[in-house]
């Protein structure tokens, strides 16, 4: 049941991701630019990479304060390379714990559809009552050429039936 309530919720922010900009004029996305399968992952190398604008940044605040890399952002595929753990790279989000009794647990993170919370390295600002920390999945090798889609979603780790208190969700590309 967890599983399947999880992969419903990864499924949400990834089309969270894909939706196009709202409203008409010069904020919305052509159609030949939008995902066609309503999926975002990265697009491989050698592959046409359509470039427009990913979209709006995504409201922080709340519980999540700071997404790495911003929306929108270009960053090259050694910047998403985290050789050391005890300081890493790649797709990041800082997190506040007000109200929240069991901390991290209430964080998940998807990255190009996977559910990636189990391998999220999280740095604490106090180990014994923590008020906020830093987690970041950071892959030693880095992410693959092309368009990132990222998402954290505040969800309660002792009742799956709440609706989650935030859903951030962003999208950037890696270049060679």
């Amino acid at each position: 049941m967890l599983v399947r309530r999880l992969t419903l919720a990864v499924a949400a922010l990834a089309a969270i991701v894909a939706l196009p900009a709202c409203g008409g004029g010069a904020d919305e996305l052509p159609p030949d630019l939008t995902p066609a399968s309503g999926t975002a992952s990265a697009t491989p190398a050698g592959a046409a990479s359509p470039t427009p604008r990913i979209g709006p940044s995504p409201a922080l605040g709340g519980y999540v304060t700071l997404i790495t890399p911003n929306n929108g952002q270009i960053l090259s595929q050694l910047d998403t390379q985290s050789p050391n753990p005890s300081k890493p790279r790649g797709v990041c989000f800082q997190a506040d714990f007000k109200d929240l009794e069991q901390t991290g647990l209430w964080f998940r993170m998807a990255v190009d559809d996977k559910e990636v919370t189990v391998e999220l390295v999280w740095l604490v600002t106090n180990r014994e009552s923590p008020t906020g920390g830093r987690a970041c999945f950071a892959p030693p090798e880095g992410l693959k050429v092309g368009r990132h889609t990222a998402a954290v979603s505040v969800q309660n780790p002792s009742n799956a039936a709440e609706p989650p208190r935030q859903i951030v969700a962003w999208a950037f590309d890696v270049t060679p």
